[in-house]
């Protein structure tokens, strides 16, 4: 009797594992780049306008905030050569936090006016608004740049968990033992019914008696 093993499985492919690490690298990359734009777009506390305020900007553009909601702000800005810079009240409504102050914003520079020296004045007769200024930035850039890192994160470390997941099961599979029982060798199979074999004749299924003819009285002895 002879036995035949399986012949070895081959090597796993780790397509879907490496392409799962990329997912997580990818993700790791992009939450990282939206915590910078966060950084970066956090909203910096004004600085307070009392009467003409002399205020140095370091990045372009211009905001200007008010402790109580006003309609219209009675401010005006000039820059270092006394020239207008027009204004404009935001479309919504939007404010900010910092240091437990509520700041909300009421103008701002219609363009991204350049970092340099400019004149703020606010002079508000009707409310007991508190003003200042700073530079011109947007809270919508900050919460997308928020939820732009909760979902890089979430979306790719999902991702990579089930190309990881699906490649170990795949691996798994692929790797099972085949079949190890011994098998039997050509030629030592039992004869199949009816097939030629030690077997009588067919037709011929009793034993021969030899011919006893008997006595018979006609017969001559």
């Amino acid at each position: 009797m002879t036995s035949y093993s399986a012949a070895p499985p081959p090597a796993p492919k780790k397509t879907l594992t490496w392409l799962a690490i990329a997912s997580f690298v990818v993700g790791v990359v992009l939450t990282g780049f939206f915590v910078w734009r966060i950084v970066a777009t956090a909203p910096k506390s004004p600085t307070p306008v009392d009467g003409g305020v002399h205020v140095k900007l370091e990045k372009e553009g211009l905001t200007i905030y008010s402790s109580v909601p006003v309609l219209l702000p009675p401010c005006e800005v000039k820059d270092a050569h006394d020239a207008d810079i027009p204004l404009r009240s935001p479309k919504g409504s939007e404010q900010i936090s910092i240091g437990g102050e509520t700041w909300y914003v009421v103008a701002r520079s219609v363009s991204a006016v350049p970092p340099g020296d400019y004149v703020v004045n606010c002079e508000d007769s009707e409310t007991n608004a508190t003003y200042a200024v700073g530079p011109r930035s947007g809270v919508t850039a900050f919460v997308l740049s928020i939820f732009g890192a909760i979902g890089s994160f979430l979306i790719f470390l999902i991702l990579g968990g089930i190309l990881l997941g699906v490649g170990i099961v795949k691996n798994r599979r692929r790797n099972r033992p085949g079949n190890t029982f011994p098998t039997q060798g050509p030629g030592n199979y039992p004869p199949a019914p009816g097939a030629p074999g030690n077997y009588p004749p067919p037709g011929n299924t009793f034993p021969t008696q030899p011919y006893n003819p008997g006595p018979n009285p006609d017969r001559p002895s």
